[in-house]
């Protein structure tokens, strides 16, 4: 049994590091992009366009759920020692191309509408609002259809396959942007035909891969009978509650943002939004990389391994977050002149904030996992989405109060507090979860060394002079970052993890 879990352990240590590489590629290319799309844009486009995109988002919250289901639905199917993964697949095909002509409806009703009779945008820019739009709805739809291909390949735990597959429709996205550079027409509407053929391009390659290596799997098979579907769409149901408060805290926001303070703000909003997704993005990738393993020996009777990987992901989360936040908070604004060059007015303020809000998510890691291995979701899902929407009626009366435009991340960070405490609450009730037991092993080492780090933060702002040169601030950074790695490896980790990666690394050196 120990074997065993060294084995998976061993597996998820590997798929980890193959996401990482992933996700390191990934948030260059986008850093680089960001700068190359805000420079060809300008804010008010760049506002415009993610304002736009949100409205989809909203329409495609989902999407966002049915991700959510596919891969739970693979996973327990994958763990069962009778399972078929051939009806489930087809199942939730059958319910994705049902899906994506919902969304498709509602776009071209409430969506246009919305855009004609409520957008605040410049005079003129109703035409290229509508282009983005309707562009944004076809990558969404193909979006939608392209999911159960991608989580077959994360339920194999074929992060390498994946892996290639995101960096290299990253770069072609990359080149696309720096072609937008030089491109002398419509610059707004160039990017969503470009980000339409990133989109495109990545369904053929999930698709062809599966295709050639689970053909027997992926076979068309349509199953009748509303019992096939019945489980799925009720456990889709409430996945898309979480979904929608999901993009309540984001499109919803700049929907918001948008109505008070116009498309310029929103430019700043959508800087810090970027930031906030390449933080929070390392920390989904620790959850993707276990999310099989704690899914499958769940629905295969294993709940302990699940529940060890779980506290092990909680904890590992909060313990990234930390390096990753405090290293950009030390330097943020030198940070932001390096990525932006020409920073929208108030994206410094949004970032701060933004980053502190990632940091408070980042202690939620795992336990969503464990949630919908479960299938026990009704209760989170409506607690969770009634506490979030709730934030945007607050935001709204907040803003027409005369509260400045960084208070709507202010309120989703209570928000994210609150909801944990209420979390815990459910978790014990419903599935007799050890709160108390979950608090000491993946909680309290984090917590140390946070409030250590804010120690550190302070002593660094008042002894370190602004404005330093480049390499002095660059030497700052990585000096922040060598301080957090020392605290997470001394104070975050357990006595026998510290021995384990000692070990590790001596094993690698006599190599």
């Amino acid at each position: 049994m120990a074997e065993g879990f060294h084995k998976e352990n061993a597996r998820i240590a590997k798929n980890t590091l193959i996401i990482y590489v992933r996700m390191v590629f990934v948030i260059l290319i986008g850093i680089v992009s960001a700068r190359f799309v805000l420079q060809a844009l300008g804010a008010s486009d760049f506002g415009l366009y993610k304002v736009v995109g949100g409205l989809i988002a909203m329409l495609g919250f989902l999407s966002t759920a049915m991700s959510t289901t596919t891969r739970r639905f693979i996973n327990i199917e994958m763990g069962k020692p009778d399972g078929d993964p051939n009806r489930i697949f087809n199942i939730l095909m059958v319910v994705h191309i049902a899906l994506a002509g919902v969304i498709l409806l509602f776009a071209e009703t409430f969506g246009l509408w919305y855009i004609h009779h409520v957008l605040n945008v410049e005079p003129g820019k109703i035409p290229d609002a509508v282009f983005v739009f309707q562009v944004s709805t076809l990558v969404a739809c193909m979006g939608i259809i392209n999911l159960p291909f991608q989580s077959l390949i994360e339920s194999f735990e074929k992060f390498i396959l994946s892996s290639l597959i995101d960096i290299g429709t990253n770069l072609v996205k990359l080149a696309l942007v720096i072609v937008l550079l030089y491109w002398p027409g419509n610059a707004l509407r160039f990017y969503a035909l470009c980000m339409s053929v990133v989109i495109f391009l990545s369904l053929l390659l999930y698709h062809g891969c599966c295709r050639r290596m689970w053909p027997s799997i992926i076979r068309w098979n349509p199953q009748r009978g509303k019992e096939n579907y019945k489980e799925i769409l009720w456990f889709n149901n409430w996945t898309a509650l979480s979904a929608l408060a999901y993009i309540g805290r984001t499109q919803g926001s700049n929907l918001i943002v948008n109505w008070f303070f116009g498309t310029f703000v929103n430019g700043a909003l959508a800087v810090a939004y970027e930031l906030e997704n390449f933080s929070v993005m390392s920390i989904n990738r620790i959850s993707s990389a276990a999310a099989p393993q704690i899914t499958q020996n769940y629905g295969g009777g294993n709940h302990n391994r699940s529940l060890d990987l779980v506290y092990k992901i909680s904890r590992y989360s909060a313990l990234l977050m930390t390096v990753l936040v405090f290293c950009a908070w030390v330097e943020l604004d030198f940070v932001l002149d390096l990525w932006l060059k020409d920073v929208p007015d108030g994206a410094l303020l949004f970032c701060q904030w933004t980053m502190a809000s990632a940091l408070v998510r980042s202690f939620t890691g795992g336990t969503q996992t464990l949630e919908q291995a479960t299938g026990r979701i009704k209760w989170f899902q409506i607690v969770n989405s009634a506490m979030s929407l709730a934030c945007l009626p607050l935001g709204w009366l907040a803003f027409r109060l005369g509260a400045e435009p960084v208070t709507i991340i202010q309120i989703y960070i209570a928000y994210s507090v609150l909801y944990r405490l209420v979390e815990f609450w459910l978790l014990h009730r419903l599935l007799d979860f050890k709160v108390g037991s979950f608090v000491r092993k993946a909680y309290l080492r984090p917590l140390v060394v946070v409030s250590l780090m804010g120690l550190y933060f302070a002593a660094y702002r008042a002894l370190v002079p602004a404005g330093m040169v480049p390499a002095g601030r660059l030497a700052g950074i990585a000096l922040t970052f060598v301080v957090s790695c020392l605290l997470v490896f001394c104070v975050g980790m357990f006595p026998w993890e510290r021995q384990s990666v000692m070990s590790a690394v001596r094993s690698k050196f006599r190599k």
